[in-house]
C-alpha cells in the first residue's frame, strides 16, 4: 500500500486529500472504512500517530500544520531540508514507535496506484497533483531533467522527496550537471525521509540550457517548483522517470539502460 507525503515548500503550505474508493473497478470490487495512520522519523525510529478514520466513499483533507509545527527549513550547504509526514490508509492502527513500518494488509491497486491529491497553497493560489510514494531501496539512483525553469517574475527550485524503509538519517550526493557539456555545476547533499528544496536561480541556467540532476545512492520524487516574486503565482511540475515514455518492452530495463548510459558519460567527463 502506498503512502502519501505531506510537507510544505517554503511558504506554500502542503495538503493531502485522501480518497477511500478504488481508482478502478476491476482490481477491487469491495471496500470498507479504513484507519488513517501518520508516520514520520525522528532520525532513529518511525513515530506513528492515529489520524482518524476514512469511511468508504469519502474524502478527508490534512494540512502540514496538523502534524508539524510551522518552522523554517534547515539550510545546509545550499539545500533547504525539512521533515515530512507520510499518511497511509490501513486496516489496523499503529501507535507504537518502531524501527520498521509494520506490514499493511490493506488491498490496494496497481494500474493506477491508489492515489491522493497532494498540493500546496500560497496567498490564494493552489497547485496539486495526483500521487503517492513508496519506500525506495537505499542503493537506488535518481536521474532527472528539468526543462521547466521559468524566468522573469519567478523563483525556481528543485524539490526532491525521498522515503526509505529505514528511519535512520543518511545523506547522499546530488549532482547538478549541464546536459550539453556534462559539466558538474555543483555537488549537494540531500537527506532521506525528507523534503529537500534546492534553489536553482543561483546557477544561472539559460533558456537554451538543460540542467540534469543525478544522485548515485538515493532515489525519490523530483519536482520543478516555482513561485512568483511579486505575485501569488505557483507552478509545480512532476518530472517523470526516464523510462516512463517507453512504449514497448520492459520500461524498468529501459530506465536502467538510460541511467547507465548517462552515468557512463558523467564518469567519463569527471
Amino acid at each position: 500500500m502506498p503512502f502519501y507525503p505531506l510537507f510544505n515548500i517554503l511558504d506554500a503550505e502542503g495538503f493531502v486529500n485522501l480518497a477511500n474508493f478504488s481508482p478502478n473497478n476491476w482490481e477491487i470490487k469491495e471496500s470498507g472504512d479504513y484507519n488513517i495512520v501518520s508516520f514520520w522519523t525522528d532520525g532513529k525510529q518511525w513515530v506513528s500517530r492515529n489520524a482518524g478514520t476514512l469511511p468508504k466513499g469519502n474524502f478527508k483533507e490534512f494540512k502540514t500544520s496538523d502534524f508539524i509545527p510551522d518552522k523554517n527549513p534547515e539550510l545546509i550547504n545550499g539545500v533547504l531540508t525539512s521533515d515530512l509526514v507520510f499518511l497511509q490508509l490501513r486496516s489496523d492502527i499503529v501507535t507504537e514507535n518502531t524501527i520498521a513500518i509494520p506490514d499493511n494488509h490493506f488491498k490496494s491497486t496497481s494500474w493506477p496506484e491508489w492515489r491522493a491529491t497532494i498540493g500546496f497553497r500560497r496567498k490564494g493560489s493552489q497547485v496539486s497533483y495526483q500521487g503517492e510514494i513508496v519506500p525506495t531501496p537505499d542503493k537506488a539512483t535518481l536521474l532527472t531533467f528539468h526543462p521547466f525553469i521559468q524566468y522573469n517574475d519567478a523563483e525556481n527550485f528543485l524539490v526532491f522527496v525521498n522515503m526509505e524503509k529505514s528511519p535512520i538519517n543518511r545523506w547522499a550526493n546530488l549532482y547538478i550537471l549541464n546536459a550539453t557539456t556534462l559539466e558538474n555545476i555543483i555537488t549537494l547533499k540531500v537527506r532521506n525521509n525528507a523534503v529537500n528544496i534546492i534553489p536553482l536561480d543561483v546557477y544561472g541556467d539559460k533558456p537554451t540550457e538543460l540542467p540534469v540532476f543525478y544522485c548515485d545512492s538515493m532515489a525519490g520524487i523530483p519536482f520543478g517548483f516555482a513561485r512568483g516574486k511579486t505575485t501569488p503565482m505557483l507552478s509545480l511540475e512532476h518530472t517523470h522517470p526516464p523510462g516512463s515514455l517507453t512504449v514497448f518492452g520492459n520500461r524498468f530495463q529501459a530506465q536502467k539502460y538510460i541511467k547507465t548510459e548517462w552515468s557512463k558519460l558523467f564518469n567519463k567527463k569527471q
